[in-house]
């Protein structure tokens, strides 16, 4: 099987995650983040298991989000390194998964908060070519928050490990940026 193959869901969840969705929003708006967390989690192995990725993509982003919209950052840090590790996780979700996450960034109460966060996605996504685009941009941020700090030979070390003249799913101009970039440091 190619790894670029898309596969054809043994069942359609729709439905079951058009039901599950707003009841675990609304358990997660009283306060109840875990259970609606654990609701979603049950369909979301079921969708998981028949190669539903529709299905799947919608249950990890309402759980990542619900995570986020609760305040439980150490909650979405879990969650994220918990679906990512899931047996058969399909690929497609888990990129959509951290791409969501990384839209969440900007919104990190604290430095402290970003960067276990950013540790987090890198972790997730270290060795998976699938994802090597979003773990260059996370990294470069990564780079960005040691450079404000004033730790230069960090920001130098941890942008320069990346080869992104490598990649081949990143567009021209941005791999000259992080090139640029690189040297600047």
């Amino acid at each position: 099987m190619a790894d670029n193959q898309i596969l054809k869901a043994d069942k359609d969840y729709t439905k079951e995650a058009d039901a599950a969705i707003p009841e675990a929003e609304q358990l997660a708006q009283s306060g109840q983040t875990q259970p609606a967390i654990d609701k979603l989690l049950a369909l979301e192995k079921q969708t998981r298991q028949s190669s539903d990725l529709p299905s799947t993509s919608r249950l990890i982003v309402t759980i990542v989000t619900i995570c986020k919209n609760s305040g439980d950052w150490s909650l979405l840090n879990e969650q994220v390194l918990l679906l990512s590790k899931k047996h058969g996780q399909l690929k497609q979700a888990i990129t959509k998964m951290v791409q969501v996450v990384m839209s969440f960034l900007h919104d990190a109460p604290s430095t402290e908060t970003k960067l276990s966060t950013i540790e987090t996605l890198r972790t997730v996504t270290e060795g998976k070519i699938f994802v090597e685009v979003e773990r260059a941009r996370v990294t470069r941020i990564l780079s960005d928050i040691k450079r404000q700090q004033g730790d230069i030979a960090a920001a130098t070390d941890i942008l320069c490990e990346l080869q992104v003249e490598t990649f081949g799913s990143m567009s021209r101009r941005e791999k000259t940026e992080f090139i640029l970039e690189q040297v600047a440091l």
